[in-house]
């Protein structure tokens, strides 16, 4: 049976604004699998609560059921392996009832066609006499490395041409449906994206900040006014911040819910500090109204938790910095750009630093230039005229010698493609990080010569093999270019244009760094990315 009135009341007060879908995923998931349909297609906006609402009505349903993040899948294989490993662990195998041997042989049997995924299952469910009802979620299916796509009608013909009934698949996309699929008798549900007002209600519900009791201390210690007081100033700072990024972040719930944690304890402190009351929000908002206008804010909102050194002096040490600018210190302003650093990018692999300076310079460069720049023969070309006057005006500029004006640069000097990243072909970020790793890697390049005695030729040929390796030297062949890919991708790093058109352009990439992250990867790994960015026209 589906879900009764009061079940379903209940759900719409747990999860906001989203009625027509709970519906919607009632009608067409049963309790007894044979009401229930095999293939339900889940539509819609990135970050908008599919997937929050598909796992609160199975849960509200009590049914066993199992998620796939499909976008940590780099094949199909790996995608196949790992549904079968987790139906297993989340109900086919409660008990134990197979041995260890017979997992791995189950599991090791799938390979990339749908009919051995669908053999090791049978076997697993006759085996376990598994017939409960179980639901597969595939989360983010359209955002698999590799093209999955005939899964979809694979799924659909489950129940015909297998002996699982039991087994329904629910499959999430972000980018619309895919052509192939159109045609199939799949129930497709629409997720709308959410209007301001509803942005601004479920974020008011979610209460993700609070202010502390010891803090702030009414003087009529009226308890119940102070909270209803500490609702209001919080409901009024998510208004505050919604409507000034709304035009940006839509209905990115995930963005907005990182911009209102992160911004939420500078916008209090002046009331900590005592400067205004909790009924003054507005004095506050007047007063912290840089961080509602602050570029910075924006352009590193896509890569999420970034932290450089400066801002954690700026916070430790505000006080200091500001008595040292008004002592008249002069070596600030040349010490602070040393000083940029990166928190959790200086986590990343060796190799995943490289991959993203490879995708910032095909993002910004011009890709007329890549063989004048990355190949081992120099084209001589001759530089233009207005490229050697605009050199020569900024040189004279430097020098004092051009006056006030003749530094500045006009419109027409600018290059468009370095205000924004571009995207590019994934074949053309491969090529770059080929080029830019075997020549400034430093484990690749790194050389016994110096640190061995010369006895004989043989440490000479072991030298000419190590460059005859180095020249025929291959990335791919050594790492797992397509994991370190999609990771990046997952931390916001990379982002990627799809479309569900079979005829339209191949999938292009971009990269979401902005220039002091870049300069600060390039520094860890020393590479010296602004030789690669100069204009060579």
């Amino acid at each position: 049976m589906s879900l009764t009135m009061e079940e379903l009341a209940n759900l719409k007060l747990k999860v906001k604004e989203r009625d027509f879908e709970i519906a919607s995923l009632n009608a067409f998931i049963n309790r007894d699998p044979s009401l229930s349909s095999s293939c339900v297609l889940i539509n819609g906006y990135k970050p908008i609560g599919k997937t929050l609402v598909v796992k609160e009505f199975l849960n509200a349903m009590q049914l066993n059921h199992t998620i796939v993040a499909c976008d940590e899948c780099v094949s199909k294989q790996m995608l196949l392996q790992r549904c079968f490993t987790r139906i297993r662990k989340d109900g086919g195998d409660e008990l134990n009832t197979l041995r260890a041997t017979d997992v791995v042989a189950l599991t090791s049997a799938i390979s990339d066609q749908f009919a051995s995924f669908l053999t090791s299952l049978e076997t697993l469910f006759d085996e376990t006499e598994y017939e409960a009802h179980h639901v597969l979620v595939l989360d983010r299916f359209d955002q698999c490395l590799d093209n999955c796509v005939e899964f979809v009608s694979a799924f659909s013909k489950m129940r015909e041409c297998s002996s699982v009934r039991n087994l329904s698949v629910v499959i999430v996309f972000s980018s619309g449906i895919p052509r192939q699929v159109v045609t199939l008798s799949n129930p497709i549900i629409e997720f709308e994206p959410y209007s301001e007002t509803q942005v601004i209600k479920i974020l008011q519900d979610a209460q993700l900040c609070h202010l502390k009791n010891s803090s702030f201390v009414e003087d009529d210690g009226n308890d119940k006014v102070l909270e209803s007081a500490k609702q209001e100033f919080y409901n009024q700072y998510v208004k505050f911040v919604v409507d000034s990024y709304f035009s940006y972040t839509g209905s990115d719930m995930v963005m907005l819910q990182h911009l209102i944690v992160e911004l939420w304890d500078k916008f209090i402190e002046p009331l900590q500090m005592g400067m205004y009351s909790i009924n003054e929000i507005v004095k506050i908002f007047k007063h912290n109204i840089d961080l509602f206008n602050s570029d910075k804010i924006i352009s590193n909102s896509s890569v999420p938790d970034y932290r450089t050194l400066r801002d954690d002096e700026g916070d430790g040490e505000g006080d200091n910095a500001g008595q040292t600018l008004g002592n008249g210190s002069g070596n600030n302003g040349t010490g602070d750009d040393e000083t940029v650093r990166l928190g959790n990018v200086h986590d990343l692999p060796y190799h995943s630093k490289f991959i993203l300076l490879a995708a910032y310079l095909a993002s910004y460069g011009n890709q007329r230039n890549d063989l004048h720049k990355y190949s081992k023969v120099k084209v001589v070309k001759y530089k233009k005229r207005g490229s050697t006057k605009k050199r020569q005006r900024l040189n004279n500029s430097a020098n004092g010698n051009g006056g006030t004006t003749a530094g500045h640069m006009s419109k027409n000097d600018i290059d468009s493609r370095l205000l924004t990243a571009n995207y590019v072909d994934l074949e053309r970020i491969l090529a770059i990080l080929s080029v830019i790793y075997q020549h400034s890697s430093i484990t690749l390049n790194q050389s016994d010569s110096k640190d061995l005695l010369y006895l004989g030729d043989e440490i000479i040929e072991l030298e000419n093999k190590k460059l005859a390796e180095k020249s025929c030297f291959t990335l791919t062949k050594n790492i797992d270019l397509n994991l370190q890919i999609a990771t990046l991708y997952s931390l916001g790093f990379l982002s990627k244009t799809s479309n569900s058109d079979i005829l339209a352009a191949r999938i292009r990439w971009k990269c979401n760094l902005d220039w002091p992250m870049a300069e600060a990867i390039a520094k860890s790994v020393g590479f010296p990315i602004v030789d690669f960015l100069d204009d060579d026209d």
